[in-house]
């Protein structure tokens, strides 16, 4: 999936959950897509990026681990 393409649907999926991209998105999603093989950066044993663990961590320190998704101002 290409960078962009995914920058969409990661827009589109935080604003229906409240989210906001993080200013850093681009780097962080280029290293999701081609570093990581689409699996969360921050711990790729999460499984695949948004991981199971984000909604708990953005609900509890205002952003997701990676920095990826933050809580909307």
């Amino acid at each position: 999936m290409q960078n962009e393409h995914f920058k969409h649907v990661l827009e589109l999926y935080a604003a229906a959950k409240g989210y906001q991209l993080s200013p850093y998105a681009d780097k962080i999603i280029n290293r999701c897509l081609n570093v990581c093989e689409g699996k969360c950066p921050c711990d790729m044993s999460r499984g695949f990026c948004p991981c199971g663990e984000h909604a708990k961590e953005v609900a509890e320190m205002g952003h997701c681990h990676c920095n990826l998704f933050l809580k909307k101002e």
